[in-house]
């Protein structure tokens, strides 16, 4: 492609020389912009440490070792593009890059209308390998009849198309290449941080223009068009259009879009400087090559207003609302990620796409049960009655029929490591979890890799595993809807010496202990997450003592997914003792009705976002249990209606 460059008046490009000479100037909401920018770091997959936030605040340069490998992931889903003439006789090369694993994104003037992208292909692969040779590339062929959609150069300069699944010789499959989510959410770059960008110069092999190229300015507020884009300096040439362009944990922040020239005005006429200085009038500027004019920036068009326009043009309906956009806005807004991708990571690989599982039934039979020998639940005690120096047991529960029967425990309670679970045996979840919490003797031991188990101790076949929580059916098929939620968080019975801590750690991973919980919701801060986390970090804080009890409500409306009844709501109860030996409790209900929607297997209504501070005798009607006198008179909303929690600041607080 000839190189697109982006026209501005002789001021602006003033404002961006002037902002590569400056350093960074902190903004009056400096704290949030930390915040927010660590979040989408954390968000990324790449990981957090100190040494990223010094690299931020400009104290280093360093980069972890896994940016190399994520660089080399992230190149895999970029393919050069060729677009001949209408005659075939010769054509225009761009860059594109996958953000499913059958949509392709490049820009509106490498690919303008349909026409154009029926006579072109993709072409993934044409790079070196480690030995300098030149790999055998793979070429696919565009379906503009299944997506298409695009905004003009002027505009947003974007085509979104879709891709054949396999390659034109037969020998492969387009989601090998993985894809680049493309995060709408702001805070992935900031001025004076540095991008990246990967890219088919001249429609040559692939190259990559590797963190010196500094972010000059993002967006502009007082330009509704300027505000759609971000400037950086980099290297890039003709060809490079439509390259991503990458912050430094590999989320695409822009498009790339145009070049913006060394310019000034002399009596009225635009003139256009060349790289051995000399001046030449803007429309003799074809008389020269790319590499023989000056660029002071280069042009990027922002992650969140592409995907803000493709929303808006998929929202007016018609015949043109593709299945293919449709799961495109569901995976980067969180709804139904792509292929058992992790939600919000950057770099989706071929080998991090799940391949389609037909039925439950088949899912099921490749589910391996972990299992162990009930005499290794000898010695667990659970849940301490006298935890607090008082008498505070476990909620009895009305509806004793339902509770499933324990090998071994005649009141029926499956004790582990510092808490204990009763369950529902019709529900296949707990009718409640209840956990000792000691801040003083707290430890913070790493996850692991996750292993789920069943306990032998009650019957197999009312404990549900990754039937539920394993890869969902669909074309191209999807991680499991539902997170595995602990009802004891992990954390929270993790304390004391070594082992005890690891055995209490092990014990959160049981089936017994797991409830269905839509990821954004199970790991949301402002949540079901949050709400855990709020708790255990005002107990560290004082070392204080806690018990914590949660678990699902059950309602006769809940639908089914996959066989089993999806609870649309949550409740907690929390009962500290303060360092003067005062008991507080205090009982919330949290909403995951407004997250269950819109699953394509079986359809769960919708419900209202609402999360709220309710009373524990409210509760006990709720829930059909019933809690002791000590936390039901320690209430303290104790006789006073629900009230709506917006943010975390809203609780009232156990011991305030």
């Amino acid at each position: 492609m000839t190189t697109f460059t982006s026209d501005y008046p002789e001021d602006f490009a003033s404002e961006l020389r002037a902002n590569k000479a400056s350093a960074r100037i902190p903004r009056e909401d400096a704290v949030t912009d930390l915040a927010n920018r660590v979040a989408q770091m954390s968000d990324s997959g790449a990981g957090v440490t100190r040494i990223d936030l010094e690299r931020y605040m400009g104290r280093n340069d360093l980069l972890r070792i896994n940016y190399l490998q994520r660089g080399v992931n992230a190149a895999k889903a970029v393919c050069r593009i060729y677009i001949p003439d209408l005659f075939g006789a010769q054509g225009e090369w761009g860059t594109g890059f996958l953000i499913t694993p059958r949509l392709i994104i490049t820009n509106n003037h490498v690919i303008k209308d349909k026409s154009a992208a029926a006579r072109g292909f993709a072409e993934f692969d044409f790079e070196a390998d480690v030995n300098g040779r030149m790999k055998a590339s793979k070429t696919f062929s565009f379906l503009p009849g299944e997506c298409f959609i695009t905004s003009s150069e002027d505009e947003l300069d974007f085509t979104v198309i879709a891709v054949a699944e396999q390659s034109e010789d037969g020998s492969i499959t387009l989601d090998n290449f993985g894809f680049l989510r493309m995060i709408p959410a702001l805070n992935k770059i900031d001025e004076k941080e540095f991008v990246t960008i990967i890219q088919h110069p001249g429609g040559g092999e692939k190259y990559i223009a590797v963190r010196e190229n500094e972010v000059l300015k993002i967006g502009d507020s007082s330009d509704p068009q300027k505000d759609k884009r971000l400037w950086y300096s980099s290297d890039t040439a003709t060809g490079s259009s439509g390259a991503p362009v990458f912050n430094d944990q590999w989320q695409v922040v822009a498009l790339h879009h145009s070049s913006v020239t060394e310019s000034r005005i002399v009596d009225g006429n635009k003139e256009i400087q060349l790289n051995d200085g000399t001046w030449v009038e803007e429309n003799d500027l074809a008389k020269f090559s790319d590499a023989a004019i000056k660029y002071i920036a280069n042009e990027g068009i922002r992650t969140s207003k592409i995907i803000e326009e493709i929303s808006i043009q998929h929202a007016a309906g018609g015949v043109e609302r593709f299945t293919l956009i449709q799961q495109l806005l569901d995976d980067v807004n969180g709804i139904i990620t792509i292929g058992g991708s992790k939600p919000k990571e950057s770099i989706v690989t071929g080998q991090d796409l799940e391949r389609p599982v037909s039925s439950l039934e088949t899912l099921t039979d490749k589910v391996k049960v972990n299992l162990r020998d009930k005499k290794y639940y000898d010695g667990r005690s659970g849940f301490d009655d006298n935890f607090l120096g008082l008498n505070i047991g476990l909620p009895s529960i009305k509806n004793t029929k339902d509770i499933a029967a324990v090998d071994g425990a005649v009141d029926n309670v499956l004790r582990y490591t510092h808490y204990s679970v009763v369950y529902n045996k019709v529900r296949k979840m707990a009718f409640y979890a209840a956990v000792n919490i000691d801040g003083s003797k707290a430890n913070s031991l790493n996850r692991g890799t996750d292993k789920w188990f069943k306990d032998p101790r009650i019957d197999l076949n009312i404990q549900v595993g990754d039937e539920l929580y394993g890869s969902e059916p669909g074309r191209l098929g999807s991680k499991g809807y539902f997170d595995r939620g602990h009802l004891v968080r992990r954390l929270d019975p993790v304390w004391g010496d070594e082992p005890t801590s690891i055995l209490a750690n092990d014990d959160t991973f049981h089936w017994t202990n797991c409830s269905p919980q839509y990821w954004q919701f199970n790991q949301g801060q402002d949540l079901w997450q949050g709400l855990e986390n709020y708790i255990l970090y005002n107990t560290d804080q004082e070392d204080i003592l806690a018990n914590v009890y949660n678990g699902p409500i059950f309602s006769d409306d809940d639908q089914k997914h996959r066989g089993i009844l999806i609870p649309k709501y949550f409740w907690k109860v929390v009962v500290v003792k303060d360092k003067n030996d005062q008991i507080f409790s205090s009982a919330y209900v949290v909403d995951q009705s407004k997250w269950a929607t819109n699953i394509p297997f079986e359809i769960i209504p919708t419900g209202d976002f609402n999360h709220f501070q309710t009373t524990i005798k409210k509760l006990e009607k709720q829930t059909g249990l019933i809690f002791s006198d000590i936390i039901r008179n320690s209430d303290v909303r104790k006789d006073k209606a629900d009230k709506n929690l917006r943010s975390l600041s809203d609780i009232d607080h156990p011991r305030r």
